[in-house]
């Protein structure tokens, strides 16, 4: 059986099928290009979906086929904690799923760096407890530039300094040294608080902290499609 799940963010859509736990393939749209993501599930010949969306959720006629949609009510493969899953990401426990399935035996802490920056732990008992939510590289650019008379918003690209000798460089380094000092902050709190633990990356500015981070990080850019897959696995098993 061939799996589908679709992963709808903030600004793309992301897919994929899967056999087992193998990925077999992988793509991205922009959200309410169907046509494109029919055409690639009947090339597949995918049997069953599930869907994840921080967005409105399209229909089955919308999509041409039936889909699971997580929710805070479909069962999941590891012990959810939080004290308000209907408002937890989809995202965000669908990235400690693919944890799970990856690192099923060890405390883990999911970065997801994307428009905002997630941080998601889940102890060794695979038992989700909560995290961290902070605002993402380019919306920290975006917000000195809106909310000042005159600093501009420069396009993201580190810069080889950890100080800026211009106004643009003086941003792209505050920013970078913001989020950096912020990840080693809260990734020494998890650990003096929870011991040993693998702390993972994902999201589209993963490369950045993977490269900058002096501390052990396993880059895992399609851990949220892992995850959804994962989950959907987890029900197909309940209901064999």
């Amino acid at each position: 059986m061939v799996n589908g799940v679709i992963d709808i963010g903030n600004t793309e859509v992301k897919f994929a099928a899967f056999r087992g736990d193998e990925l077999l393939d992988q793509g991205k749209t922009g959200y309410g290009d169907w046509d494109e993501l029919r055409q690639w599930a009947e090339a597949w010949q995918v049997e069953a979906w599930i869907l994840s969306s921080v967005q409105k959720t399209p229909s089955s006629d919308e999509l041409g086929f039936l889909f699971k949609e997580l929710n805070a009510e479909t069962p999941l493969p590891v012990t959810n904690r939080y004290g308000t899953p209907s408002t937890l990401g989809k995202d965000r426990i669908a990235g400690i799923c693919g944890a799970a399935l990856l690192f099923p035996k060890k405390a883990v802490l999911v970065i997801d760096a994307g428009t905002c920056i997630t941080y998601d732990f889940m102890t060794a008992q695979q038992e989700y407890l909560g995290g961290n939510i902070t605002p993402g590289i380019h919306m920290r650019l975006k917000a000195m530039h809106q909310f000042t008379g005159r600093l501009p918003q420069p396009d993201w690209s580190p810069i080889d300094r950890f100080y800026g000798q211009n106004t643009q460089d003086s941003l792209l380094s505050g920013v970078a040294e913001g989020v950096l000092g912020e990840a080693e902050h809260l990734i020494a709190q998890y650990r003096a608080e929870f011991g040993d633990l693998q702390v993972l990356c994902c999201g589209g500015d993963a490369s950045f902290f993977e490269k900058r981070l002096k501390m052990n990080i396993f880059a895992a850019p399609n851990l949220v499609l892992f995850g959804l897959n994962h989950i959907l696995r987890y029900n197909q098993a309940l209901h064999a």
